[in-house]
């Protein structure tokens, strides 16, 4: 077997990180009136093994999968850490998928606990229970039995360690659309995982703990879930993106140095900025083209390997 960089984990990246940050914010979300409040990485971390001990109250143990089915979230973020933390896979979903889709994938991916972000979905996937391999279903959403608060509160009474594993251990297991066909699902080891984290930092040395992002890929697919697991690694902090109609405001709120997405929302995020700048006009505006073209001249530049002071200073 090869030779990996350390971490070769996720679990240890997430632990380091914990460790060197520690009140450094790591994560965003917006709340009901429109603001971004902040998790420290210690209080992430803190969760995380309150979970992950609760998961092994459950019986989780290597190599089983745990479900979920949520948007992008700080409670996916600590449900996926807290299961790797077993040495489990994590199965994730999409709330907009058929019914018929996560009967397949909780039965083809033998998920044995599933999360599932709010009681509409609950409702729906309730009577899963007892398919296939499923146990149990947690929401994430509210207070009482079965839900992710109250196994919160359990596993932080029951502390249990957490485990790295070996790199050659599945870390998650990924499906695809199902377009033509059944979904089909893809197994990445922690190795697989890892080397694209530290591939990464390589790729853009200049990353650092003073970076941030606005989250707007789903964790559910590998290209966001690599951003997730790189920003963690380098201590820096990401904001989720509330929906991909908000993008231009919250880009405003979160600040981010870094974007990562596909064409297609970088040219949303260009059109709404665009429309922003014409409502307000004035001064705003022009600063705005200045930045524009600023940012044109720069990159033409950059590829010749020349730059200019004034370029710069004006973008």
């Amino acid at each position: 077997m090869c030779e990996l960089d350390k971490p070769d984990n996720v679990v240890e990246i997430l632990e380091k990180s914990v460790a060197t940050y520690p009140n450094r914010p790591f994560l965003g979300m917006k709340d009901k009136i429109g603001n971004y409040p902040w998790i420290t990485y210690t209080e992430f971390g803190r969760r995380v093994d309150n979970v992950r001990s609760a998961l092994a109250l459950l019986g989780i143990a290597k190599d089983d999968a745990v479900g979920i089915i949520s948007n992008n979230s700080i409670n996916w973020a600590i449900c996926f850490f807290a299961t790797l933390g077993r040495e489990a896979r994590f199965v994730p979903m999409y709330e907009s998928e058929l019914l018929s889709v996560w009967r397949y994938i909780i039965t083809d991916g033998d998920v044995k606990i599933l999360f599932v972000s709010k009681k509409e979905i609950y409702e729906k996937v309730k009577d899963m229970v007892g398919m296939g391999k499923l146990e149990k279903i947690i929401l994430i959403d509210g207070e009482g039995p079965d839900t992710l608060s109250e196994i919160e509160k359990k596993g932080a009474q029951n502390p249990v360690p957490s485990i790295r594993p070996d790199q050659s251990t599945i870390g998650i297991l990924i499906y695809t659309s199902g377009t033509t066909g059944d979904p089909k699902g893809v197994l990445l080891s922690h190795g697989n995982l890892s080397s694209n984290s530290h591939a990464r930092i390589k790729k853009f040395p200049e990353f650092d703990k003073d970076e941030r992002t606005l989250s707007i890929l789903p964790w559910a697919h590998v290209y966001g879930l690599g951003e997730l697991i790189t920003f963690c690694q380098i201590g820096a902090s990401s904001g989720l993106a509330e929906s991909v109609t908000t993008i231009a405001d919250d880009i405003v709120k979160v600040k981010p140095t870094f974007l990562i997405a596909v064409p297609r929302v970088f040219n949303r995020i260009y059109d709404g900025l665009w429309t922003r700048m014409n409502e307000e006009g004035g001064i705003a505006k022009k600063l705005f083209v200045m930045g524009v073209e600023s940012a044109k001249k720069k990159r033409e530049l950059a590829a010749q390997g020349k730059s200019s002071f004034m370029t710069n200073f004006k973008f």
